[in-house]
Formats: structure tokens, sequence, C-alpha cells
């Protein structure tokens, strides 16, 4: 999610800026590495990075407990659905 939330940052900062990863990014010292192209830099921090990174998770999160959620109300029996009184429905 770190890459992700980088990304995410960048774009909102600017959609051209362009910048390479190299290895993995998982520690301040390894987004402090990141090379950006023309001179630029980040107008972020760090702890902004681990802030978004938490806040996909909890998105991610949030998309999977509501898929559970719809697949366990459509996963009705037969005798389920046929004991639904129609007029509830109206």
């Amino acid at each position: 999610m770190i890459t992700d939330a980088i990304n995410k940052l960048a774009v909102a900062q600017d959609e051209t800026l362009r910048y390479e990863i190299v290895g993995f990014c998982e520690t301040e010292a390894d987004f402090n590495a990141i090379q950006i192209e023309d001179g630029k830099s980040f107008n972020f921090t760090w702890s902004d990075v681990q802030a978004k990174a938490t806040e996909l998770e909890a998105e991610e999160q949030t998309k999977k407990d509501n898929k559970l959620s719809a697949y366990r109300k459509l996963s009705m029996t037969d005798d389920e659905i046929n004991a639904i009184d129609p007029s509830l429905l109206s």
C-alpha cells in the first residue's frame, strides 16, 4: 500500500511528476531515496504517505466487508426466498 499511497499523493501534487522507486519502499529512508525527475520534489512527507496508506487499507477493507455483506444477503436458500412476504417488498 505504500507505493499506492505515494502514487496517489504524487498524482494529486502534479500529474506530470515522474519518479523512480528503486526496489521496495518500506521505510522513510526508502522514501527519501526516491529519484524524482526534472529537479522536482514531493510536497508531501513520509508521515503523509503512511496516513494515505492507512486510508487506502481502510477503503480496501470496507470494500471487502461490503462485498461479503452483499454475498451473505444474496446467498439465501430457496426456502428463505419463498418465505419472504411479497407485500414487504413494495
